[in-house]
């Protein structure tokens, strides 16, 4: 591949790394934003569906017998399992699953856990069931964009994206490192840094001594179609990168400009 096609690529891949981070993005404000619009302590089901809940309870309760369910339809059942250890707070967490039969009727479901020693009117623990009809009705009622447009989980279309993200910056970074190699072979370098300085700006580029740059040459700045901006001056250079010190318009470098050395070097 020559030297137009990689830039040509190079760019493409831009294009794309920065649509696939857009959708990232996306996808992780669309999760955050379903959640927080989510009501609390609900679940939503279709009819023979179950999903995992979770309540808190008091340190010194150990023993599931003393946990009781109570429910406003049969069909619809909250079971308790375990206990364990809260993840991020600690303290004594129960974890059970709420099922729906297969024939439960669509509709909100009330599920409340009471323990046996405490008033029976407080609840440690309050659940509603939304059960669908079908699951055209369960996506149709998605607090998530995403979910309801292509019918993927928010956070599966993320993690699907930091993959993708990696591959392309992998092939912009190889492009990018065989775009500079056609370039230097051209006795050219993209500028990658300017810096304001007390007698003009110091352009920083891709080129050193192993090109046949010495301090104290004179180079051109020229836009990525070739048009000249301004002159520079090398003052240092090491194997691989070297800054000159250009003109002020320098300062205003449009994105791909180059740095050209004299003909013949």
């Amino acid at each position: 591949m020559t030297l137009h096609p990689s830039v040509r690529a190079r760019k493409l891949l831009g294009l794309i790394g920065a649509l696939i981070f857009v959708v990232f993005f996306g996808s992780v404000l669309d999760s955050c934003v379903a959640r927080f619009r989510e009501p609390l302590f609900t679940v939503h089901l279709l009819p023979g569906g179950s999903d995992l809940v979770e309540g808190q309870v008091d340190h010194a309760l150990k023993d599931l017998s003393l946990l009781r369910v109570e429910t406003s339809n049969e069909s619809v059942q909250l079971t308790i399992d375990r206990f364990q250890s809260g993840l991020w707070l600690g303290g004594n967490m129960w974890i059970g699953t709420i099922s729906v039969a297969a024939d439960a009727v669509a509709g909100i479901y009330d599920l409340r856990v009471f323990v046996s020693n405490q008033p029976p009117e407080k609840p440690v623990a309050a659940f509603q069931a939304v059960v669908y009809p079908e699951y055209a009705a369960l996506r149709r009622n998605s607090f998530s964009v995403i979910r309801r447009a292509f019918d993927v989980a928010p956070g599966t279309m993320a993690l699907a994206c930091i993959p993708a993200l990696g591959l392309i910056m992998g092939l912009a970074y190889l492009l990018g490192r065989r775009v500079d190699r056609l370039l230097a072979s051209q006795g050219r370098a993209e500028v990658f840094l300017t810096k304001k300085a007390a007698g003009g700006v110091e352009v920083y580029f891709g080129l050193g001594r192993r090109h046949g740059i010495e301090p104290g040459m004179s180079v051109s700045i020229r836009s990525e179609k070739g048009q000249a901006i301004c002159g520079a001056v090398i003052q240092c250079v090491d194997a691989d990168n070297a800054m000159a010190l250009a003109d002020l318009p320098a300062e205003r470098l449009p994105h791909g400009a180059v740095v050209v050395l004299p003909e013949g070097r």
